[in-house]
């Protein structure tokens, strides 16, 4: 079973072996040990943003569907941008 190796790698996932994975398989190990970073709403689409290792994956998930779409990475910088525009770093300082 891949979890048993990744476990024993160390929990290390590289992207060639994640896009490698059924969507399932993709879902449950970013459930698992992804750390969500940021969500967004695209149209009918609720955007999640994790962090996985040293990559980006997106979740997509159709609201009027009620199912999740694609499970996919991310490496665009402008699309990634997206989510940090508006980041008010000053808000960030007064903590």
């Amino acid at each position: 079973m891949w979890y048993l190796r990744l476990v024993l790698k160390g929990l290390k996932m590289d992207k060639e072996e994640f896009v490698r994975m059924s969507m399932q398989d993709r879902l449950s190990f970013l459930w698992n040990y992804g750390e969500i970073i940021s969500e967004k709403v695209y149209y009918e689409c609720n955007i999640s943003l994790f962090l996985l290792g040293n990559f980006y994956v997106e979740v997509f998930f159709n609201r009027v569907q009620n199912a999740i779409v694609s499970v996919e990475i991310q490496d665009n910088k402008q699309i990634l941008y997206e989510y940090v525009k508006d980041i008010n770093l000053k808000e960030l300082i007064k903590i």
